[in-house]
């Protein structure tokens, strides 16, 4: 017995290494965020809100520095079909966006965007943004969002 908790152990430790080996590397995961946040937010300017719900989670918390904490998908979901649907756009500030890898777990996504009218013609504000993302087997949720340094957009 005294040989097997040893054994049981390395085999563990071997399996769980040969998952973490599995890692993409940075370039490769920033090309996933970025194509998640393609994703993400063309659900969010077309007001897919069964597709914005398949991509948050459950819990996903939501501190915005206007709005304060926003908590739980089903918030989220109703705060985007109330406040965003056919009332503004979100496009994302070119060059911006860093992805930071969380091993074992996803990623962090940095960046700046810009709010505009829905059909794109003016554009009149922008923010920072920090979303924490999970990688669930093949399938990723936003999990965290930070939306903060809001203002108009200098013309």
């Amino acid at each position: 017995m005294s040989r097997l908790i040893p054994a049981l152990a390395a085999a563990l430790l071997l399996a769980s290494n040969a998952t973490w080996a599995a890692e993409p590397t940075r370039e490769e995961l920033s090309r996933q965020v970025e194509a998640l946040d393609k994703e993400f937010f063309d659900a969010f300017n077309n007001c897919k809100l069964d597709k914005l719900t398949e991509m948050v989670a459950g819990d996903l918390e939501f501190f915005h520095d206007k709005n304060g904490l926003m908590r739980s998908r089903q918030a989220f979901i109703n705060a985007v079909r109330n406040n965003v649907c056919g009332k503004f756009r979100r496009e994302p500030i070119a060059g911006t966006m860093v992805v930071y890898p969380l091993e074992r777990f996803g990623a962090i996504q940095t960046g700046d965007h810009k709010f505009c009218t829905p059909d794109g013609s003016r554009c009149e504000g922008k923010g920072k943004y920090v979303n924490v993302w999970q990688r669930k087997g093949e399938r990723w949720e936003m999990m965290r969002v930070l939306s903060y340094e809001h203002h108009p957009l200098a013309e």
